[in-house]
């Protein structure tokens, strides 16, 4: 009998794995994870949080702010209720309730938001606008709802007479704390929540979650530490009182706002991001896409690799994904008006681009009627130095009427794409070397490259392996004959 016992089976990769590709189970000891793959399940978290529409992360703020009132509510009657605990630390009991409700419930809190979106921002694979955006439309969702919950404990009769005092009590202190100290004070409290964060992705069950959740969130009001919504929430209660003013209750919130902000993202920069340098995508592939600085800095790209239809379709859901679509001016072989018209984003150094490039044009030769193949630039200049240059070599041939016999010589040498090689190629075209050398160097063809990149990004290449057909994203197998399959069934028919 055949042993199976020297490796994994499929079924238990697979079932290690989530649809985002977070590990299910530790490699070496299955219910412990390490710093790697808890990295990799936050990542998977932070990659959900910045494909959901701004409409629903809004809401799932309002009802993490929500939420967070009843942390208020709760302490205050508990700290109502108990008036001999001068301590408070029966009351903080009921804190953290407002933290197990977001938790288990899936809801957008900024405090959290503070490590696990900045994660994919620190990889280069999210850019800083993008991240701004979430933060921002969390942080005003959140302070809206707490808001709500404050004004309603303010005017209505919800809290008994002892514990509004209670409460009225947790707003004046909040707002008797020094600038600098609470300023420190939020620091420790965004530490703590990062942490909270951390480690509830390192737990496999829901049970060790609450533990999690509850130890760590009854330190915050324990050791005197400040939440920026819970903050919210006690100041806007006096508010809404008359009992102080607009300004001091926003400037109490500035403070623990950069506290909170500074707290977790030290956690992920300085020791979870650190410690996990050399593993933290153990699958990514030379042909993964990292940002720009410029785009990291100023560009609205986020995300990880894609992953392919949820029903194991080989193509799209239907929409044109390309953007912007095929044109004439695109350097393209086959008609225009092609019945089929195959996209590929590639980098000339990169081998994956050049065996799709290959598949591509031999799938081509198999599809019925007119094929146009359309080749734009995506060069990942971080995982390869020479693929921009080797780009702008492309173009410049180009503009003597060479594009794809420069094509062909550059993914026929990739690993000889230096500036002289280039040249040498150029002349070996017949082409005029001076000028090909000035066309090199003009801004015009690295506009180009640059312009085809951007469009990649917008739609939704985040890797070298990829294929659109007819406008729609092909994740099929790069099988010549598969390939053709797929495009019979998107072909354009001629009209009768």
């Amino acid at each position: 009998m055949k042993d199976d016992t020297s490796g994994p089976t499929e079924l238990q990769r697979v079932m290690d794995r989530s649809a985002l590709g977070a590990p299910a189970a530790g490699r070496a000891v299955r219910d412990i994870f390490s710093a790697d793959e808890i990295f990799q399940r936050i990542t998977a978290t932070a990659d959900e949080e910045f494909q959901r529409p701004i409409r629903l992360l809004f809401l799932s703020g309002i009802a993490a702010g929500l939420s967070i009132g009843l942390s208020l509510v709760a302490r205050a009657a508990l700290t109502g209720a108990t008036p001999m605990d001068d301590s408070g630390l029966i009351g903080n009991l009921l804190y953290p309730i407002g933290f197990l409700l977001i938790v288990t419930g899936r809801y957008q809190l900024f405090t959290e938001n503070t490590l696990t979106p900045v994660t994919l921002v620190l990889t280069r694979i999210a850019s800083i606008p993008v991240l701004l955006r979430v933060w921002g439309v969390v942080l005003a969702a959140n302070v809206i709802g707490a808001a709500l919950v404050a004004w309603v404990l303010a005017n209505t009769g919800v809290l008994e007479p002892a514990a509004a005092e209670a409460a009225r009590g947790f707003g004046e202190h909040a707002l008797s704390v020094p600038g600098g100290d609470l300023f420190w004070k939020a620091l420790f409290a965004g530490w703590v929540v990062a942490s909270m964060v951390w480690l509830t992705h390192a737990a496999r069950d829901a049970t060790a979650r609450v533990l999690i959740v509850f130890a760590l969130m009854y330190l915050i009001p324990s050791a005197d530490l400040f939440h920026c919504i819970i903050g919210a929430c006690e100041v806007l209660f006096l508010w809404f009182q008359g009992l102080t003013t607009l300004g001091d209750s926003a400037r109490f919130f500035g403070t623990v706002v950069a506290g909170n902000t500074v707290g977790g993202v030290l956690l992920v920069g300085i020791l979870n991001f650190a410690q996990t340098r050399d593993a933290r995508f153990p699958d990514r592939d030379c042909g993964q896409l990292q940002l720009t600085w410029k785009e990291w800095l100023f560009g609205l790209a986020s995300g990880r690799p894609g992953a392919p239809p949820p029903d194991g379709s080989p193509i799209g859901n239907g929409e044109p994904e390309l953007d912007p679509a095929p044109s004439p001016g695109d350097h393209g072989l086959g008609p225009v008006d092609a019945e089929v018209t195959l996209v590929q984003y590639g980098d000339y150094e990169c081998p994956t681009s050049r065996k799709i490039f290959l598949q591509a044009r031999r799938a081509a030769r198999r599809i019925e009627g007119e094929v146009r193949y359309v080749f734009r630039h995506f060069p990942l200049s971080q995982q390869h130095p020479h693929a921009q240059r080797a780009a702008c070599a492309a173009e410049a041939a180009g503009l003597q009427g060479a594009f794809w016999e420069m094509h062909d010589e550059l993914f026929g040498h990739q690993d000889r794409l230096d500036d002289e090689d280039l040249v040498s190629y150029a002349g070996a075209l017949g082409l005029d070397e001076a000028r090909f050398r000035e066309d090199l160097e003009d801004d015009a063809c690295a506009r180009r490259v640059s312009e085809d990149r951007r469009s990649g990004i917008r739609s939704g290449v985040r890797r070298s392996t990829n294929l659109f057909i007819n406008g729609q994203r092909y994740w099929g197998e790069f099988d010549p004959d598969r390939i053709a399959a797929a495009a019979w069934r998107l072909r354009r028919r001629p009209p009768e």
